[in-house]
């Protein structure tokens, strides 16, 4: 804890305010739907420890409140495990109209046995009639939901101290921010997995149900679909190495299942797998090589779409290049090593546009939506793409000191229209890269009213073998204009109808967020090339959208969304009939083929068609005010931008330890 409060940006102490808020977080950690304690056991820990964690164990290092709490915990979960036996057998009538409370947040914890059996009668009913849409027969769901508790009970009695432990630092942390925690070992991989977009294994998807791995889906390029042996649905029940024996993996918990999969490229993994085939169930031994597996799925790609405008009377055929971005990754062993094209959200952006370029592409869409973020210096980079070594964020410490970040390769990639799409799932450096071209006046934001709005910087802190990580908030990041997108994020220039703004999703809505505030402006100079066109830009956006079938229905869906807030606070525990259910599976196949298709596809993108328009408007209004791949760009980047003489540029990562530059 004393590694928490020694980088922490905003706190440096254990006070009671963050005694109450790390015992409020522990507590909800075991018990999130309020299905277990009472309210009697709420009030008396909240009585006795509320105010006391901070001397307990934050100076006296005692953790008998920790050990307290679980056991009250385990007794009222070996209670409910009782109770949930026997309910499960219970007869059901799924025809009267009742209804489960979903809204757990604003629920109040129980209050006598009653109240709660109550909870765990409409849940389990809940449970069943779900299952009895997709295995056909009350007997068969309540064999399966059986199953399930049996499974939970299981993993609850493997539980051990230090995940326990684990658990409660993670509360301990959330109470300060919510992006501060404590990796695991196995998520602190995960999390390197991601960042570097490769790990060593077969290359396969596990998703975990009814004690059984199973296999979701197969890394395109991998081990397991070269092999051609490995099916999606396979149950993994059980791992061998090379030479060794098999372990049996039925019922063994996901995480320890994908630990014993993965391992050194060129060594032979065995897996023992069930597959269904034409309704009989084969058991067959699958060898596969282990790997380098590229998570290609996760790195920049882009596409050419065409598109008709009218100019004078005339058709003008335009070509809109659109540059897919989930995240900004890198792999920090390879730049750490100076390996050679090591792989980078920023070199893989900077290809893009070169083969976009090459294509004669009239506008590029940069597409940010859903992307989380990842390293800062990647969005840094990223950014410096459009406008060379300009200012793209500054940085304040705890300390209240604030630095400018650069990006340091002074070479502008593309100059041409660009449009930026963002929705509320961006966030991060998502918001830092949005920001800075929105600052420059460099290109338009379309899409959900606002970005996310996680405007801070975490700091990955290894700890001793096998122990994991803590990741601690130090600092915050501020857009060159001096605005941070802490809380309130980026907000779009043009915003288009989205039901995900209706929801709460963003920084906002998090317990104990940080707070927004502003600093000083970095000198910067801005291109206008954006903010003369929103007007009338807008005007054509919205009489497209106002005619537009497709986003009539997402506003009536809004509309509906609006309308029924109380009753999406519950869920019917009535059955559907026949056909509804058989309306519902359909739509439900229609969505799984979607999904798995990997085919680019514009018309099932109602979001990206508009914006596509919206980039055609924007090169033909630049052109109109002679402003389109502006001849003085590269020259107004570099002038403007020109840094100090003797200053050394360079970049900060959330992901790692930041690399301070020289003081301002």
């Amino acid at each position: 804890m004393l590694l928490y409060f020694k980088m922490h940006f905003s706190y440096n102490s254990f006070t009671d305010e963050i005694s109450r808020r790390t015992l409020d977080n522990f507590l909800k950690s075991w018990d999130p739907g309020k299905m277990y304690f009472y309210q009697s056991d709420f009030d008396e820990f909240t009585s006795k420890y509320a105010n006391r964690l901070d001397d307990l164990i934050g100076r006296d290092m005692n953790c008998q409140v920790i050990d307290e709490i679980m056991n009250k915990y385990t007794q009222r979960f070996n209670e409910r495990s009782q109770f949930v036996n026997k309910v499960i057998d219970e007869k059901y009538d799924f025809t009267i109209e009742e209804y489960l409370n979903v809204d757990r947040k604003n629920m109040a914890y129980p209050k006598t046995v009653e109240e709660v059996n109550e909870r765990w009668r409409k849940q389990i009913k809940f449970q069943l009639l779900n299952l009895k849409m997709s295995v056909d027969t009350v007997e068969k769901a309540r064999e399966k939901l059986k199953k399930r508790y049996e499974l939970l009970v299981r993993r609850h009695n493997d539980l051990t101290k230090d995940k326990v432990y684990g658990v409660f630092l993670n509360a301990f942390s959330a109470a300060l921010d919510p992006h501060s925690s404590y990796m695991p070992a196995e998520d602190l991989e995960d999390f390197r997995i991601r960042t570097r977009l490769s790990l060593e294994g077969i290359g396969a998807s596990l998703r975990s149900e009814d004690g059984f791995t199973i296999v979701a889906n197969l890394v395109k390029g991998g081990a397991a679909e070269k092999s051609g042996l490995l099916k999606v649905n396979d149950k993994i029940i059980a791992v061998g190495q090379e030479n060794g024996e098999a372990v049996d993996v039925i019922d063994m918990d996901l995480q320890e299942v994908v630990k014993k999969i993965r391992g050194a490229r060129g060594t032979v993994v065995k897996l023992h797998v069930l597959r269904e085939e034409s309704n009989n169930s084969k058991k067959m031994i699958v060898p596969i090589v282990r790997e380098k597996i590229q998570l290609v799925e996760q790195q920049a790609s882009s596409h050419v779409i065409e598109v008709d405008t009218k100019e004078a009377g005339k058709t003008k055929h335009l070509k809109v290049g659109v540059i897919t971005l989930p995240s900004f990754y890198i792999d920090f062993e390879g730049r750490q090593k100076r390996l050679k094209n090591y792989r980078s959200s920023s070199n893989d952006t900077k290809e893009q546009l070169k083969a976009l370029k090459d294509k004669g592409v009239d506008a590029v869409i940069l597409d940010l939506r859903s992307n989380g973020g990842g390293g800062l210096d990647e969005s840094i980079s990223t950014a410096g793409l459009f406008f060379g070594a300009g200012p793209v964020v500054q940085v304040k410490a705890s300390n209240g000191e604030t630095e400018t970040y650069y990006d340091p390769d002074e070479s502008t990639w593309y100059d041409g229209p660009l449009v930026v799409m963002i929705n509320r799932h961006s966030a991060s450096a998502s918001e830092i890269f949005a920001g800075a071209i929105q600052d420059y006046g460099r290109g338009l934001i379309v899409g959900d009213s606002h970005t996310f709005g996680k405007g801070t910087v975490q700091n990955l802190n290894d700890l001793a073998q096998k122990l994991g990580a803590v990741k601690v908030t130090v600092n915050q990041f501020y857009r060159a204009s001096g605005a941070s997108t802490q809380l309130k994020g980026v907000n779009s220039d043009l915003v288009l109808p989205s039901i995900v703004d209706e929801l709460e999703i963003g920084e906002k809505y998090y317990d104990y967020a940080l707070p927004y505030e502003e600093i000083k402006t970095a000198k910067y100079s801005k291109f206008n090339l954006t903010k003369p066109f929103v007007p009338e830009l807008k005007k054509r956006s919205e009489a497209r959208i106002a005619s537009d079938a497709e986003f009539k229905k997402i506003k009536d869906e809004i509309e509906k969304y609006r309308k029924n807030k109380e009753e999406r606070s519950r869920v019917s525990l009535k059955e559907k009939k026949e056909d509804d259910v058989k309306k519902d599976k359909k739509e439900a196949k229609e969505e799984e083929l979607l999904n798995e298709s990997s085919e680019f596809s514009l018309k099932d993108d109602v979001y990206l068609q508009e914006t596509v328009r919206v980039a055609a408007d924007y090169v033909q209004l630049l052109k109109k005010q002679k402003l389109e791949s502006h001849p003085a760009l590269p020259a107004m980047i570099a002038a403007q931008n020109t840094k100090p003489a003797g200053k050394t540029d360079k970049a900060v990562s959330d992901n790692k330890n930041p690399v301070k530059p020289e003081k301002k």
